[in-house]
């Protein structure tokens, strides 16, 4: 289903802290890497061992696009620089969370937990780097290019189209190929979805990015996690029903009156691990989303503590 020239080194596990699946794209020049994968170096060998696989080494890569700056996706920078010195494109508001990292804290809202009241570990200051650390590890890069949010980028012999995709990340990129019908969705869609934080969009951005990937005619989907799709619009439909799936079980839970913020998160996410970190936060995005239609209010102390449905 990929055109010639394109190839998809993928994961075999989906579900976090698994490593997104990379794609590559042979020019004159040697290879152009679309991510590269989680910060492991047995994650890193693997994708020498598939660039070897094409006839290629590290030494062909001349560019790496990262669609976002998390763990999973360019975590094996740090092999890889120690190599080559690429070309590489990043969201511009992604530029500054590659180049210092631990700017992620901020994106991924690390202190929501703790100002509900929800520190189930007794931590001082959540890092999201050390929760990586053991599963995933993070590492920086200063990128060379800022991928345009409007534009195209020209990859080899393809012309992608840039489809900016927030709610997991702000600068989340896919990117779609218009004469194959290719759409690269990174995490916007696939096999899992992917978390959601008030900072990196929230949902309200998630929904608005699936609609763009909704209105382009894609005739296939290769995700960042999970198997190539030849079903690009029920794909989306499917996250999408499943967004709003989360949204029905908090109002469900609010049906019998008010209900504390962090009893909420734990009767929507069962995992203790979860109700902390990206519960909460997952929770804040719809609640934002819910107060402003206006059918649920957030009240006590700033950030609202007590949180109620509204009648309609």
């Amino acid at each position: 289903m990929l055109p010639d020239g394109i190839s998809l080194h993928r994961d075999e596990e989906t579900i976090w802290p698994a490593s997104a699946n990379v794609l590559m794209i042979r020019d004159a020049d040697g290879a152009v890497l679309v991510d590269v994968g989680c910060g492991k170096e047995e994650v890193y060998l693997r994708l020498k061992e598939f660039l070897s696989s094409h006839g290629l080494s590290v030494n062909d890569v001349h560019t790496v696009v990262l669609t976002h700056a998390h763990p999973d996706h360019m975590g094996a920078m740090r092999f890889l620089l120690e190599e080559v010195s690429p070309r590489v494109f990043l969201h511009p508001v992604e530029i500054p969370l590659a180049a210092e990292p631990s700017r992620l804290n901020r994106t991924f809202d690390m202190d929501l937990p703790l100002r509900y009241g929800i520190n189930p570990f007794n931590l001082d200051k959540p890092d999201i780097l050390e929760y990586f650390s053991n599963l995933c590890p993070m590492s920086r890069a200063d990128a060379t290019h800022a991928i345009d949010p409007d534009g195209e980028l020209e990859l080899g012999r393809f012309r992608f189209r840039v489809i900016v995709t927030p709610g997991h990340a702000n600068g989340l990129v896919s990117l779609f190929e218009p004469e194959s019908g290719m759409l690269f969705t990174a995490d916007a869609v696939g096999d899992v979805v992917a978390w959601y934080s008030p900072s990196s969009g929230g949902l309200t951005g998630f929904l608005e990015g699936l609609e763009r990937l909704a209105a382009v005619p894609a005739a296939f989907l290769v995700p960042s996690h999970g198997e190539v799709n030849g079903s690009p619009a029920r794909e989306i439909a499917k996250t999408r029903e499943r967004l709003l799936r989360r949204e029905k079980k908090i109002l469900e839970e609010l049906a019998a009156g008010p209900v504390p913020f962090p009893e909420l998160a734990a009767r929507v996410f069962k995992n203790p691990m979860i109700a902390f970190f990206p519960g909460p936060q997952i929770l804040r995005c719809h609640l934002d989303k819910l107060e402003a239609e206006g059918k649920v209010r957030c009240r006590g102390e700033e950030d609202g503590r007590l949180v109620e449905a509204l009648q309609t």
